[in-house]
């Protein structure tokens, strides 16, 4: 109990910062966590997890797409008795704040200046572009809490404790997303060169790969789970193709909408072209910035003293792992899955960013007083502008819900009409993922599962047509019921009547 007021004592500001993040995060959630098409399947999977039916997705399928991570702590919400939006919500406030206090840690074994320290942990705190995805029901949120986690650790003296920790922590991370390794491989690279000095390079070098392949184990049998069932190791994947300079520049410009507090999450054709002129001349000025800034870091660096060198620990971490992360994003973009370098798929390095910003500012010294002041009065205009539009998100996400939770999605009137069917009917769309965001109860099969329809256990069936889809407005699928009734229509879509479910399902399909 006394290590905790004594924690407090000392880091009251990074307290009331995470606490600060939270109650921003509760706020944005508070008519419902935002919901997608990724969100469909992660609930659904942790539903089906809970109630024995094993991990199966919004249609169900095994999930092979997606790790299950995110999913199981959903399913332990749903033993428990909280709904996935009651789950998602304290899940979202808790990453909040293991992140902000993390920052915080991780900048105090920098030996950071404390104005530095408290305007970085405020940044973090701030940040819209966290809030973006702790208002989601997203993997996202616990992967950057479990990347701050595993940082600190890599970072910590060498020991049977570290080790066991860090196999712990790269297992958690594939297994909530599956570029895990990719994070895992950086830090356990990273740690050799900490750890060298009192293990030796051979020793070091052998316990920190050791931790790294016990890890890979059960990535291993994950993997191999999802080739059997679908003959690909992390479900089917289209690549972008083109050159590596174009994800690179939707990075930059990425880089500039965190700046302007307008993070851009677009389709998974976002291009450089896409982003907003401010954005992408932001996003390249602070590129400049941060190489002139590097380069004036080590011509002014000092490597002697044990202080000096936790510095350069936590700057060579941050720098690898921000560095390979963006390179495999780039080169898997090209290459393997059409996902571009947007605020949800660069999420994972904004911490690492701020960290080595912080650094390389904390080191240089300002030539005046006058020019000192200066720097900090442009800061403090920066985090109240972050702070203002942060607070302004969470209250627009909080009363009007994200995506597929928005008030103006979930009253539809078939939405409402639907939500009023007997509650052991089965449904079936050919958006089946848009509905179970309305559904969430069993599996919603689509026009070509008719076997898997056939054998669900239910009284009565219903099939609820869109006519276009809620994001895009595009045209949905061809394969339309023939013969159903039809029980409810509007412009939006129409829901049929399938009749008993000890009928033949294949009839309405000819």
């Amino acid at each position: 109990m006394q290590k905790i007021v004594d924690y407090l004592k000392l880091n009251s500001i990074a307290v009331a910062l995470a606490l600060f993040s939270a109650i921003l995060t509760l706020i944005a959630n508070r008519s419902g966590v935002g919901w997608s098409w990724d969100t469909s399947d992660y609930v659904a999977v942790g539903k089906n997890f809970a109630a024995g039916n094993g991990l199966l997705d919004a249609t169900g399928l095994p999930m092979t797409v997606r790790p299950p991570g995110l999913s199981i702590l959903i399913g332990f919400g749903d033993m428990l008795g909280l709904s996935a939006n009651s789950s998602a919500r304290l899940l979202n406030a808790l990453c909040a704040i293991v992140t902000v206090l993390g920052t915080s840690r991780l900048l105090q074994l920098a030996n950071v200046k404390r104005t530095v320290l408290v305007v970085a942990t405020a940044l973090v705190a701030f940040s819209p572009a966290l809030l973006w995805q702790y208002s989601m029901i997203w993997s996202e949120p616990p992967f950057v809490a479990l990347l701050v986690l595993a940082t600190i650790v890599a970072l910590g003296p060498a020991s049977t404790k570290k080790f066991v920790l860090l196999v712990a922590l790269f297992v958690a991370l594939f297994f909530v997303r599956y570029v895990g390794p990719v994070f895992a491989v950086s830090m356990a690279v990273s740690a050799i060169l900490f750890d060298h000095r009192k293990l030796g390079l051979i020793k070091a070098t052998a316990a920190n790969l050791s931790a790294l392949a016990i890890s890979l184990l059960p990535v291993w049998f994950w993997l191999q789970r999802n080739q059997t069932i679908d003959g690909t190791l992390t479900g089917a994947r289209t690549p972008g193709g083109g050159s590596l300079l174009d994800p690179l520049k939707t990075f930059t410009a990425t880089l500039g909408s965190w700046l302007t507090a307008n993070p851009v999450e677009g389709s998974i054709y976002l291009s450089w072209n896409d982003y907003p002129n401010n954005t992408k001349i932001l996003g390249v000025m602070l590129l400049i910035v941060f190489f002139a800034l590097t380069a004036v870091y080590f011509f002014l660096f000092d490597a002697r003293g044990v202080d000096q060198n936790k510095t350069l620990n936590v700057l060579l971490i941050n720098v690898v792992t921000a560095v390979v992360y963006v390179a495999f994003s780039a080169y898997r973009f090209v290459h393997f899955e059409l996902g571009p370098l947007d605020n949800r798929m660069m999420i994972p390095i904004f911490v690492p960013l701020v960290i080595v910003m912080a650094l390389l500012i904390d080191r240089i010294k300002l030539a005046s007083m006058l020019s000192r002041k200066g720097v900090l009065a442009i800061f403090a205009v920066f985090l109240i502008f972050q702070a203002i539009s942060s607070i302004d998100d969470a209250l627009r996400f909080g009363r009007d819900g994200r995506y597929w939770a928005a008030k103006e999605f979930q009253n539809q009137q078939i939405h409402e009409f639907v939500k009023d069917l007997p509650k052991d009917s089965s449904l079936m769309s050919n958006q089946p993922q848009q509905l179970f965001a309305v559904w969430q109860k069993s599996s919603v099969f689509n026009q070509f599962q008719l076997e898997l329809a056939q054998t669900a256990e239910c009284n009565n069936r219903y099939f609820v047509w869109y006519n276009s889809t809620y994001d895009d407005g595009s045209p949905n699928l061809e394969g339309q019921p023939e013969g159903a009734s039809e029980i409810y229509s509007d412009e939006s879509g129409a829901v049929l009547d399938l009749g008993s479910c000890t009928s033949s399902v294949a009839t309405f399909w000819p």
